[in-house]
């Protein structure tokens, strides 16, 4: 099971922790989507808005989709604020793993 801690404004919507049996991080998305109905179309409208989020797995944050690979059954993801200014990175992770989940 992989604890997924979410922080900020998606904390206060949809809860702040989650147990998932996932074994791709690529699917953690998905997984509270389905528990919490809406949860992917907030991120991306919040997207829209300017807020963006880091993806962190077992303590790395994940800066390249293809760092994902290397975790199979992650221990534990966190999805956190990012600060605005820190670089464009973090949401192009989440965006990959958005576009993943929709097509």
């Amino acid at each position: 099971m992989t604890s997924v801690k979410i922080h900020g404004i998606l904390a206060r919507e949809y809860g702040d922790s989650f147990m998932l049996n996932i074994t791709n991080p690529r699917d953690v998305l998905q997984a509270i989507d389905c528990n919490r109905a809406g949860f992917i179309r907030r991120i991306i409208n919040l997207q829209k808005e300017g807020f963006h989020y880091d993806l962190i797995i077992d303590k790395k944050s994940i800066t390249k989709g293809e760092e994902m690979e290397a975790f199979y059954s992650p221990k534990r993801i966190d999805l956190v604020p990012v600060i605005a200014g820190s670089g464009p990175a973090a949401a192009a992770i989440i965006q990959k793993i958005l576009l993943a989940v929709i097509f």
